[in-house]
């Protein structure tokens, strides 16, 4: 089910009612976003639904908690997404081999950085900003059956803007929608 506009912004999330365990600890099924017409994850991909829903409605996601920078913001796509990735993933260097990234513009999902892409969000205080990429690829190693995750040189960055009222009501929706979900038979 599409919660908000794919053509714009939209979350879609549905149980697979014959995905889940006869227990019905847990439900299985489908979430993406659809940012500018663009779906991510961009294959099919079984999400675990109580995983992605609860990320989404955490505070720490920047979809629910817009963070607040007029000047990202403002900048170009392409800079804007190389500026907020770098500040989530800051590279390695010799005298800091794992640096801690910052996640406050974090926007997405398990299932969604999962599949190699990453998406942020922006506010300046009325509006906020999506920006996604597919930044990663799997791919198989060279005379091996073993995969690698490679960084994309070129980057297709997805983006809209809405209002940070449109994006609560969208939440909102996907809350009641996971709380009406049922027990699954034993």
């Amino acid at each position: 089910m599409f919660f908000g506009d794919p053509y714009r912004f939209a979350i879609f999330a549905e149980c697979i009612r014959d995905w889940n365990p006869p227990s019905g600890s847990f439900y299985n099924g489908l979430f993406y976003y659809s940012i500018d017409g663009n779906f991510f994850p961009q294959d099919l991909r079984t999400a675990t639904l109580c995983v992605d829903v609860n990320t989404l409605l955490d505070p720490a996601n920047a979809l629910y908690t817009p963070p607040v920078n007029a000047e990202v913001f403002a900048m170009p796509a392409p800079d804007a997404f190389k500026y907020l990735y770098s500040l989530t993933w800051p590279e390695s260097t010799a005298e800091e081999e794992y640096p801690e990234g910052d996640p406050v513009y974090r926007a997405d999902t398990e299932n969604i950085s999962e599949s190699g892409a990453s998406v942020f969000a922006v506010s300046d205080g009325k509006m906020v900003r999506i920006l996604a990429a597919r930044t990663q690829r799997l791919v198989q190693k060279k005379d091996s059956d073993r995969y690698e995750w490679v960084d994309k040189k070129a980057l297709n960055i997805a983006e809209i803007t809405l209002a940070s009222s449109e994006i609560a009501a969208i939440l909102d929706k996907i809350k009641n929608y996971y709380s009406s979900l049922t027990p699954l038979p034993e």
